[in-house]
């Protein structure tokens, strides 16, 4: 399958990778930015990134190579990518340290420069997805990268042990405050209204930890319980992620101040996070 090159504005330009599924939507969106000492923002899975990365990089001069985090679909190409390009790997301590490779450590607030300058990437801490999760703001310009924190439809998976409800949260209000002007996600299309669509993560996460704690209260005894309560019927493959989200939002509750009966199935964490 030839990569396909989406332009989406003045020196910013994206690559699909060929990984579609329930949890990936049309496939990890790597990301170019710049084009004198240019970012390749998280090049993808192993498969495939050699076609990517010609695809996406062109005629540019990448500087550095950046991740949002570990997970394989969105940094499994990483290091070779960084070698590839004969430029640094950069992500926060933690992403680094999960990869297990060497590289630039990236900390909150900090700003990595493109184009003499003109241009930079203000690293933001964004934990919830997962611990290390990072995004980055481009400014000028306002352009929201968002990684798995936010996706361009449907919500965004955060799953106990890894995901942490009160911490993406948090991440979203901290995002809404920025005010950016649009989102660039690691799946799915970009976002045209980023306020509205943090909001409606925000306000969609408050009603699902609602929905549980009434199951919970109504006698749901198990995670799979509350599954079947608040979730229904969901489609092939999807039954984990929804128990993992479950856990996520009764450790929430908990630390809340909310206390709950027993409920079966806690002990349970994520499947190994493979690359699709």
């Amino acid at each position: 399958m030839s990569s396909r090159v989406l332009h989406l504005g003045d020196e910013l330009r994206c690559v699909v990778a060929d990984n579609p599924g329930p949890m990936t939507l049309d496939g990890t969106r790597s990301y170019l930015v710049g084009s004198e000492g240019a970012v390749v923002l998280d090049p993808g899975p192993s498969a495939g990134l050699d076609e990517r990365l010609d695809a996406l990089v062109g005629d540019a001069r990448p500087g550095m190579v950046c991740l949002t985090h570990a997970h394989p679909d969105h940094a499994g190409g990483a290091a070779r990518a960084a070698r590839r390009l004969g430029v640094p790997l950069a992500a926060s301590a933690a992403t680094l340290g999960r990869l297990g490779q060497e590289g630039v450590a990236l900390a909150d607030g900090e700003k990595v420069a493109l184009d003499g300058g003109a241009t930079v990437l203000r690293v933001l801490s964004t934990p919830g997805h997962s611990a290390d999760h990072t995004s980055y703001l481009r400014l000028p310009g306002g352009e929201l990268f968002t990684g798995d924190l936010v996706l361009g439809s449907g919500t965004a998976m955060v799953g106990d042990p890894d995901g942490h409800m009160g911490s993406y949260l948090a991440s979203l209000e901290r995002l809404i405050e920025l005010a950016p002007t649009r989102i660039l996600p690691g799946h799915g299309d970009p976002v045209g209204d980023p306020v509205a669509r943090l909001r409606e993560y925000h306000r969609h996460r408050q009603e699902r930890e609602a929905q549980i704690e009434r199951a919970v209260a109504e006698g749901a005894g198990s995670v799979a319980e509350i599954r079947r309560e608040v979730y229904g019927r969901l489609p092939d493959g999807l039954d984990w992620a929804a128990a993992a989200s479950i856990r996520a939002h009764l450790v929430h509750l908990e630390e809340c101040g909310k206390r709950l009966p027993e409920i079966q199935g806690r002990e349970a964490g994520l499947p190994e996070h493979a690359e699709p």
